[in-house]
Formats: C-alpha cells, structure tokens, sequence
C-alpha cells in the first residue's frame, strides 16, 4: 500500500482562478501544500509527491516532501485533473491519493490501509448538489452499452479530496477511465461540462456501485459545507479546496498554524516567499498576499 500525492502545474495557471489577470495565484498554492506535507508525513509517515518539474522547480522544491517522483504532464489544460489520474495508475498496489491541500491531523486513512473496504473517498456527494448528475442521465445509454453502470442510477457522487482504492477496484475503475476518456476526447472535452469532476469522482461512483465495491466515507458531506476549519478540529481532516487556497484569510490562519504548531517550518515560508512570492507586484510591500477579484 502506498500513499502519493500529485500537482501538475500548467502554463494557464489554476482552473480555480477565473480572473487572475496577468498574475499567477497558484503560488499560493504553497501555504495548504505545506501544511499538508507536515501533517500528512507526521500523521502517516512516508509518501511521494509526484509532479511535473515546471512545478516542482518553482513551487514545491521548497516543501520538505519525504520523497518526489518527476512525472511530466501530457494533459492539456481542460483536463488538468487528468494527471492525478495517471499518477494513481502507475503504482500497481493499494494506494491512497490525497490532494495536496488535503491535511490530516488524526488516523482517518486507517480504515482503508486495515482493509475495511475496498474504495474510500472523502465523502458521497448527494443528488441535490452533484453538479455531474446530469451528464450521467443524458448519457445513461452509453454507460449501459459499455458496461460501465447497468444498474439503477440515483443521481450521487464522490468527492475525491481522498482516494484510496485497492488493486480489485483499481481494475474496474482504470478500465471505465479509458473508455470514457476516449469518449470524452472523441465528443471534444471543451463541450463537456465539469469534464475533470466527470471523469475522476463521477465515474468512481458509478463503477463502485456497479460492482459492489465496500466504501468508506471519511466525513458527511453535510459536514464539508460547513466551515472546513472547523472540520478540521473536529474529525482532524481539512480539505482547503478550490479558490479558498487563495483567500488572504486562509493563507494567514495557515501561516499562523504553521508559526505556533511547527515552528521549525516557519523558516521555510519565510524562504518560499522571499525567493518566489516577492517577484509578483501583489506580494510586494505586504508581509502576506491579498487576492483581489477572484
């Protein structure tokens, strides 16, 4: 079993950011990356970060990641989602994929490495907020024909903050990746809403419930929409996703984490920010970035 983590940086920025200008916000990335890296290894211990070397050499070399494996992207930027996906397929083994601005402050992954299940995800995404639903039901036919949901569909799920997924699953799962991606790439993936959501969490959900496959949820959905700090005190799992990664707010309650409860990597920020941050003009004269119009 191995747990990984993976960032592929592209030259369009983050999919996050609709309005970045001429500046490049995923630098910002770095505070939760951090975060997650000291957390994560001293929750679990060892686990790799695979990236590309446009990301590592500007970005995560100044994160202190137990191990890198240098794997280049060849996705294009409307399915910058896609490389976590390859990543995962080349482990060969049970594995865990945790989003690198996912941090663990208490053993959720063990369920998963004890072998309790056969998937785990970070939690089930319900009818009434899937925003990929409506691709599944207008494409019922096509998974029908391929196999890949033969069964009745109810409009669900997942979110894959967290991954885990031993070797039966990976089977089933890598095997729907390829036929819908070809699809995908077939109808033109610039056509296709929530294309990255699609193919990573929506069809996981689809091809778990088609075989049957155990899946633990670590936290309530109706949890996450809530204050994601609060979870993180709570169930020890915080999951800085989308554009808050961004928000002056978050990066300085990061800062402040990292100054009282490790002290050690505070240099670390300090360094990031005056090799990398200090270069862009909304860092300049401000002792932490503040994101404007995101």
């Amino acid at each position: 079993m191995k747990i990984i983590q993976s960032f592929a940086q592209f030259d369009e920025g983050s999919p996050y950011v609709l309005k970045r200008g001429k500046e490049d916000y995923i630098y910002l990335s770095f505070y939760c990356f951090l975060l997650s890296c000291i957390s994560v290894t001293k929750t679990y211990g060892e686990f790799t970060m695979f990236c590309n070397k446009k990301a590592h050499n500007s970005m995560l070399q100044y994160i202190p990641y137990p191990a890198f494996e240098i794997m280049e992207n060849v996705n294009e930027f409307p399915m910058w989602s896609k490389y976590k996906l390859d990543a995962m397929r080349t482990i060969g083994d049970d594995l865990i994929h945790l989003d690198p601005d996912v941090s663990l402050f208490k053993p959720v992954l063990d369920p998963f490495i004890n072998g309790e299940c056969d998937v785990m995800i970070q939690d089930i995404v319900p009818f009434k907020w899937n925003i990929g639903k409506e691709f599944v039901f207008s494409s019922i036919n096509f998974f029908k024909e391929t196999k890949i949901l033969t069964k009745p569909y109810d409009g669900r799920a997942m979110s894959c903050g967290t991954f885990g997924m031993n070797k039966h699953a990976q089977e089933y799962y890598f095997a729907g990746v390829d036929i819908l991606y070809d699809a995908m790439v077939k109808y033109g993936v610039e056509n296709i809403d929530y294309r990255g959501l699609i193919l990573e969490e929506q069809l996981l959900y689809l091809v778990s419930i088609e075989n049957d496959f155990k899946i633990h949820e670590i936290v309530p959905h109706e949890l996450i929409r809530k204050d994601i700090f609060e979870l993180g005190l709570t169930h020890g799992y915080l999951h800085v996703w989308t554009q808050f990664k961004f928000a002056r707010k978050v990066i300085d309650l990061i800062r402040k984490e990292i100054f009282f409860g490790y002290p050690y990597y505070y240099e670390t920020i300090l360094k990031y920010e005056h090799d990398v941050l200090s270069k862009f003009k909304f860092f300049q004269g401000m002792n932490f970035p503040k994101i404007y119009d995101l």
